[in-house]
């Protein structure tokens, strides 16, 4: 495993491009994020999603896992046409610790072995990441790394020595990690929460 320490807020293009070049060659990458560490591939590498998959213990053809994106734009193509009020109140709280579980278009399913009806969806303020997705030109498939029962038990370097076998890059901005995102849900023309984040959102 290689370890990249980077400044928070201005991590060098070197480094950026160390890991932009990992998830193109098909391997895993760790990273902080708004909210908990996180590790993710390049969604359209299938060996790398069934990495994904094996690193977290969960069956490929019932993974919940969810797309991190730059933008709105960036995840456009992954999901269904929503109501235009939905729309807005996720405009209003994007970038931020939210995962939105969406309508799937029929571009997301190609990327999993069942033809999943919704999607995560993930679009981080955070400056790595921002400048990451950037990068590297289209959404990285992710899921969190530490647990939500294990927030006070793990660090960047239990993280490492857990990980350092199955992960071939991993980030550290030697920031304390943060806490779960929101969880929130799409329903007909309402979005629903079915886990409160760090922040409330905003209607």
């Amino acid at each position: 495993m290689t370890v990249l320490r980077i400044h928070p807020e201005n991590p060098a293009r070197r480094k950026l491009q160390m890991v932009v070049d990992a998830l193109q060659k098909g391997e895993l990458v760790s990273y902080p994020t708004d909210s908990l560490y996180a590790v993710g591939c390049d969604p359209a590498n299938k060996k790398a999603v069934l990495n994904l998959c094996r690193l977290k213990q969960i069956d490929p053809r019932k993974a919940n896992l969810t797309f991190l994106c730059q933008d709105l734009a960036q995840c456009a193509p992954l999901v269904r046409q929503l109501d235009r009020n939905v729309f807005r109140v996720i405009r209003r709280n994007v970038p931020g610790p939210f995962t939105f579980i969406l309508p799937a278009s029929k571009e997301a399913s190609h990327f999993f072995q069942n033809r999943k009806k919704t999607i995560g969806i993930r679009i981080p303020d955070h400056v790595f990441v921002q400048e990451l997705l950037s990068a590297f030109g289209h959404p990285i498939l992710t899921t969190s790394l530490v647990q939500e029962d294990e927030l006070y038990d793990k660090n960047f370097e239990t993280l490492h020595d857990e990980f350092k076998h199955l992960i071939s890059v991993m980030v550290d901005d030697e920031q304390p990690l943060g806490l779960p995102s929101a969880i929130v849900s799409y329903e007909p023309e309402n979005l629903l929460i079915l886990r409160d984040g760090p922040i409330a959102l905003k209607q």
